[in-house]
């Protein structure tokens, strides 16, 4: 017989186990209906890409049409739209075979190389797509348009990082003259071409249609719309009636955008580059050789030459009204402090600013005649001047010249003096016309949001005068820009 203790200590017992095995039970409950929603939700993914994909292939040819959905494909489609942000990260058939590319072991020396240079290109770009309002993804086209050469010059004369045409810096505000071509200027040539995608973005509300029409042409874009018969057309719509460049150039973008963004996964690493991660900018109101700024510094030409591209012949041509940046590396060692005041504060004269003068015995009647081995590349150094001057100068499109071929090389420097007494006359004429209304010269530094109408008001001149005083042939400034302002 069961004494009344030993019964209360068991149903005790009963009593606890009972809650014990409730819980295990539930806990089990909730770990098979979190399985059957993850499932579903894969499952729904799954769906989702799938028919994705076949929407994909329906647009594509008979051929596209045939292949069988792979587990790559869907694998492809995740990982794009989860690093998609403002720009669509469509997949296709080309963009699977362009990601290949990218990821692939041959090319992995030149990924490694873009990453390098990314890490002194990109923040730049960063910063001034936060500032315009352009997503930041699109810095990656850089990398399809110029492998991030800000001296990389295309057949057609399209310039720099970017790849922008001479009317476009026009348009923009860069300055191209013989000495400086702001189009290969990272900060400058960033600017312009944030506005060129935003003004794109503006006016088609769809930003793989204004990449489109950045490599294409609005015209181009425009006509392609039209032909889709859609309201609303999006890039793929378009596709076929682009040009085939055109129509691989959104690819390309996705497909170097993934692989930026997967660089680890992919073993694609930063490489060691000849830029310095460290700079600091000073803006220069003088004509100084890039060279004695080297020496004072103690560091190569060439480092300085990298950071600082734009300049044609290693002078920078400052000037009181347009002050020009300069981008210095931050180096660890004392520098003297006296030899880089000095390098700064001794102007190159006119007269032998360039090595293109000693080299006046090698033409004949204006032409070199180019000798064995000798490429574009080094006649324009030789002359100090560029791959884009030569082929512009003798109507050349190809990379190619061979010894013997004859070569025009226009006097530069020629034409620039006959500029300077040309304008030190109108100066001259300038200042004794005025002398008797008392007039005086002062600058205005051109701040964020200011406008040229605001500018003029403030210091009592008319635009039209003020855009005279300036030569301005438009009423676009920037930030930084110096106008000259007259004052009674």
């Amino acid at each position: 017989m069961i004494g009344k203790q030993t019964l209360i200590s068991l149903l005790g017992g009963v009593c606890y186990v009972l809650p014990l095995m409730a819980q295990e039970s539930a806990v089990e409950g909730m770990k098979e209906a979190a399985q059957m929603f993850f499932h579903k939700s894969v499952e729904k993914e799954k769906k989702e890409i799938y028919e994705y994909l076949d929407s994909i292939r329906s647009t594509n040819n008979s051929k596209q049409a045939d292949l069988d959905i792979t587990d790559d494909d869907i694998q492809l489609v995740r990982k794009l739209k989860v690093i998609e942000r403002e720009v669509p990260l469509d997949y296709s058939p080309r963009v699977k075979d362009l990601i290949g590319k990218y990821t692939s072991q041959n090319y992995n020396p030149y990924m490694c190389r873009m990453m390098g240079l990314g890490q002194y290109y990109f923040p730049l770009f960063d910063k001034i797509m936060d500032e315009v309002g352009v997503p930041r993804e699109l810095k990656y086209l850089s990398v399809v348009e110029s492998s991030l050469n800000p001296r990389d010059i295309s057949s057609a004369g399209a310039t720099g990082l970017w790849q922008l045409m001479y009317y476009e810096a026009k348009t923009y505000n860069l300055t191209v003259d013989s000495y400086t071509d702001q189009r290969m200027d990272p900060l400058a040539s960033s600017y312009a071409i944030a506005k060129i995608l935003k003004e794109a973005y503006d006016e088609y509300g769809d930003w793989l249609l204004a990449i489109a029409s950045y490599n294409g042409g609005k015209g181009a874009v425009g006509r392609a719309i039209k032909r889709s018969g859609k309201d609303k057309a999006t890039f793929w719509d378009i596709a076929p009636y682009l040009t085939q460049q055109t129509q691989n150039y959104i690819p390309k973008f996705i497909a170097m955008t993934y692989a930026m963004k997967y660089a680890e996964e992919n073993d694609i690493h930063a490489a060691d580059t000849e830029l310095s991660l460290r700079t600091q900018a000073l803006d220069i109101n003088k004509r100084i050789s890039l060279n004695q700024i080297a020496d004072a510094l103690h560091v190569s030409k060439e480092t300085l030459s990298a950071l600082n591209p734009s300049f044609k012949k290693n002078i920078l041509n400052g000037s009181e009204e347009s002050p020009l940046r300069l981008v210095l590396p931050v180096v660890d060692k004392k520098i003297a402090t006296e030899e880089l005041y000095t390098a700064l504060n001794t102007p190159v004269s006119s007269t032998n600013a360039s090595q293109a003068e000693n080299s006046v015995e090698f033409l004949q009647n204006g032409k070199y005649k180019v000798k064995v081995g000798e490429t574009f590349a080094s006649v324009a150094e030789k002359f100090e001047v560029t791959v884009q001057d030569l082929k512009s100068w003798n109507n050349l499109r190809g990379n190619q010249i061979v010894p013997g071929q004859s070569l025009l090389i226009k006097r530069e420097d020629d034409f620039v003096n006959a500029k300077l007494a040309r304008n030190a006359e109108k100066s001259s004429k300038k200042n004794h016309q005025g002398a008797s209304s008392s007039q005086r010269t002062a600058y205005y530094i051109v701040k964020k949001g200011d406008t040229l109408s605001e500018i003029a008001d403030k210091n009592g001149m008319s635009v039209s005068r003020l855009k005279s005083e300036n030569d301005l042939s438009s009423s676009r400034i920037k930030p930084g820009m110096k106008l000259r302002v007259s004052k009674k």
